[in-house]
């Protein structure tokens, strides 16, 4: 599987490979049959995401580990609805962060279930675990990351 290295200012995100399917509120937000996002789950209807994700008309894969290999396990869903953050800046990309509601519910199973949100904003130096599809590379460096 791919690697998630990226950098975020002076923050570095080293990844490595994950088992299948365990991240099963992991989803792929595509703009025609092209990868665009990640994406998390966060209840049957809503998927949460970053706005700049919104490029054009977009549809959510869910229950996806491979992007490059049909599993059995997805579940390809339409967007009714996007609510971007009012505050958000397409300059600087304050407030990137944007809901979407599927058209149907997903069907939750052991591929396919919410992400448990915190209750709680993380201390300086907590360690936290980030989710998603990368790319493999030594080091990249952008204004933003997924």
């Amino acid at each position: 599987m791919q690697r998630l290295v990226a950098a975020w200012g002076s923050l570095k995100l080293r990844g490595h490979p994950c088992h299948p399917h365990a991240q099963p509120w992991q989803a792929a937000i595509f703009e025609r049959s092209k990868y665009n996002c990640g994406a998390s789950l966060i209840s049957s209807r809503w998927v949460l995401t970053a706005a700049h994700c919104l490029t054009g008309p977009i549809h959510v894969r869910l229950g996806d580990y491979n992007l490059y290999v049909r599993e059995g396990t997805e579940q390809y869903k339409a967007v009714a609805k996007s609510i971007i953050h009012p505050g958000y800046n397409c300059t600087d990309h304050d407030n990137d962060i944007m809901l979407l509601k599927l058209q149907n519910p997903a069907r939750l199973n052991r591929y396919v279930q919410p992400l448990g949100l915190a209750s709680r904003c993380a201390e300086p130096g907590e360690l936290c675990s980030v989710s998603g599809w990368g790319i493999c590379v030594k080091q990249t460096t952008s204004d933003w990351g997924d």
